[in-house]
């Protein structure tokens, strides 16, 4: 049986693995996405908000959103319960929000609460347009 276990977990392992590449620190994402010159995705979470685990546990876990945010965009995670969520975020009212800016810092587009992967899609490919007509593309 312990065998077998260990045999589970060797093959979850590779799909736990797979998920979203989050930043923790607003400052090092900022600098990484103007280095890319990618856009900032930024989730913003809190301990007390039951939507906020079905949003990553669904939306944010869904394969062709992991590999768009993992492959075009700089993901940072943000705790609005932390000293830095309140500093950068504090006046985020709505938990889960996902903010979407340029890398240096205007708002492209937001969505407040928990969104489907549909929803999701659409404010990505909204804010993908702004960035680009932005950048004369």
């Amino acid at each position: 049986m312990r065998r077998l276990f260990l045999l589970f977990l060797l093959l979850l392992a590779p799909l736990m693995a797979d998920g979203i590449k989050w930043y923790t620190d607003v400052q090092k994402a900022q600098a990484a996405a103007q280095e890319s010159k990618k856009i900032i995705f930024v989730y913003v979470e809190a301990a007390h908000c039951p939507y906020c685990e079905e949003m990553l546990n669904d939306t944010l876990s869904d394969k062709d959103v992991v590999r768009n945010i993992n492959s075009d965009y700089i993901a940072l995670k943000v705790d609005l319960d932390t000293k830095e969520g309140q500093k950068y975020f504090g006046a985020t009212t709505v938990t889960p929000t996902s903010y979407f800016y340029t890398p240096n810092g205007k708002v492209l587009e937001t969505l407040e609460g928990l969104q489907n992967v549909e929803f999701f899609f659409w404010g990505m490919s909204k804010a993908e347009r702004l960035f680009k007509e932005m950048q004369g593309k």
